[in-house]
């Protein structure tokens, strides 16, 4: 099978164009736009990166990959503008753009794409064993060819952009020290000035391949407290910003601010280790009974103001969505039956923990589970806050402890990705794996084969029903990103992925 891009590059091509014409003359004297986030990257050097969804988050507009997704999910060229898959996906052949600088002025050749792989398959956790984990060898043909052998076809390759290509010269010049502290990308924007946990200022980088950004100038301001990022807008010190908490939605409407609701991920669940044998949670009655105690309509129409959705697992357009996967809707009666039959009816001790400093809603919504664990089934929790960096660390010591005891309220890779065989992978497959299902293993590594799509969708449905049934994980609800904006800005982030600002999808109208 040969994918060629030349189509797919004309349509882009045109799109260029389109916009080009579309966006006003910019004024001599623009001021830069300013973006309040909620949090920062754990490194600039995304190559390295222990926790890529916080730091892509802005840094998104430096780097690049290979591939990307667009709006619909398809993958489409970026630095790779056609590739051809032979051998049913066991050997996938990418040309590489000609004519790509880095923003330090380096060309972009199939060497800087075979550093960034090996790099990336020795610093970061999350490409090594999960996305390059089929990968036995990877070629430069020649300075703009790269062959990709797998031992068996990888769906997920091509789905999930996940190599973060940076330059090998730039590397050999400046050393690790200056590399890390001063990284480069492919990408519409260049770093000016960074000073951990308060700013990010990102300039456009005049000798990229792609379409020319409107915004020239961008200022990014970390701002962990919801309230005090509204605030900001209100009073005119930032231009947008990203999750807005969902209590000042109305407020900002009615004041003219425009805002965009954007489904993302990650969802909010509870995720318990199961490998330990004498939790209480191990037996599938007291984690149905969990699941059945916890009001999840209430939660999001009342603590969280309607704004997310609440389906078992997967939302409704994506592939492999089951509309009739069991649902365990509110029922305390028979949440205090099954942890009866499990034979803790009068309830027992456990930690919470929760994920803090970045996805809204989740201390509010780990108090709400407190409350109705301990209403419902007499289930008394310790609840306690971990910054997201220390609490995957954490998840990692714990996922290969069988003596381990852990509950916890996280963003988890379930909904609103690129594909969902990307979460199988990450939660149920993965080094935070808290539960060994063997056929489980098996539909995944199947549905990963399959490099259509559509092939995918029956072993798609049959995981999240295992899932589904065997409760490692209960769904709360789906992450929705509320951007807020001030008249006279338009941002439109994409579908089904992580929640970023990507300046090239915004514009500035007056």
């Amino acid at each position: 099978m040969a994918f060629k891009a030349s189509a797919l590059v004309s349509v882009a091509a045109a799109a260029a164009l389109a916009y080009s014409l579309a966006i006003p003359a910019m004024a001599a004297d623009q001021k830069p736009l300013r973006v309040a986030m909620n949090a920062d990257p754990d490194v600039l050097d995304m190559t390295v990166s222990t926790n890529p969804p916080q730091g892509l988050a802005t840094m998104v507009n430096v780097y690049e990959g290979l591939v990307r997704g667009d709006a619909e999910g398809h993958t489409i060229p970026s630095l790779a503008e056609a590739w051809d898959v032979l051998d049913g996906g066991k050997t996938i052949v990418m040309h590489l753009r000609h004519g790509v600088k880095f923003q330090s002025g380096d060309p972009f050749t199939s060497a800087d794409v075979l550093w960034s792989h090996e790099r990336m398959s020795k610093k970061t956790w999350f490409y090594a064993l999960s996305f390059a984990k089929f990968i036995t060898k990877v070629e430069a043909l020649d300075p703009y060819t790269v062959k990709w052998t797998f031992k068996q076809p990888d769906a997920q390759f091509l789905l999930v952009p996940a190599l973060i290509v940076a330059s090998k010269t730039y590397f050999d010049r400046v050393g690790e020290k200056e590399f890390t502290k001063h990284p480069v990308g492919t990408g519409p924007y260049k770093i000016v000035d960074y000073k951990p946990a308060e700013y990010l200022d990102l300039t456009r980088f005049d000798d990229y391949w792609g379409t020319k950004p409107q915004i020239k100038d961008a200022h990014f301001v970390f701002v962990q407290d919801d309230n005090t990022r509204v605030a900001k807008l209100q009073a005119g010190e930032v231009d947008l910003i990203m999750a807005t908490p969902y209590s000042a939605y109305d407020q900002l409407k009615g004041q003219g601010f425009t805002e965009i609701k954007l489904p993302v991920h990650p969802t909010q669940s509870i995720q318990m280790q199961l490998t330990n044998p004498h939790s209480p949670w191990h037996d599938l009655r007291v984690r149905k009974a969990m699941a059945y105690a916890i009001d999840r309509d209430a939660l999001v129409k009342g603590l969280l103001h309607g704004m997310p959705t609440d389906y078992p697992r997967l939302m409704p357009d994506e592939n492999g969505y089951d509309p009739n996967l069991i649902d365990y809707k509110y029922d305390p009666a028979k949440a205090r039956q099954l942890l009866s039959e499990a034979g803790y009816a009068n309830g027992f001790s456990m930690p919470l923990y929760y994920s803090s400093g970045v996805y809204f809603g989740t201390v509010e919504t780990a108090e709400a589970v407190a409350l109705y664990l301990k209403q419902n089934l007499n289930i008394t929790s310790k609840v306690q806050g971990i910054q997201l960096i220390q609490l995957l660390q954490m998840l990692g010591r714990i996922a290969r402890d069988p003596k381990a005891e852990y509950v916890g309220v996280a963003g988890l890779p379930i909904a609103n990705l690129p594909t969902p065989i990307e979460g199988v992978a990450l939660a149920y497959s993965g080094m935070f794996a808290m539960y060994k299902n063997d056929k489980l293993d098996a539909l995944l590594a199947k549905a990963d084969s399959l490099l259509d799509v559509k092939e995918q969708a029956p072993y798609i449905k049959q995981m999240m029903e295992l899932e589904q049934e065997d409760l490692s994980t209960i769904t709360l609800w789906q992450y929705v990103d509320v951007y807020a904006m001030r008249k006279g800005i338009e941002y439109a982030p994409l579908r089904h992925g992580l929640e970023v600002v990507y300046l090239p999808m915004v514009k500035e109208t007056m």
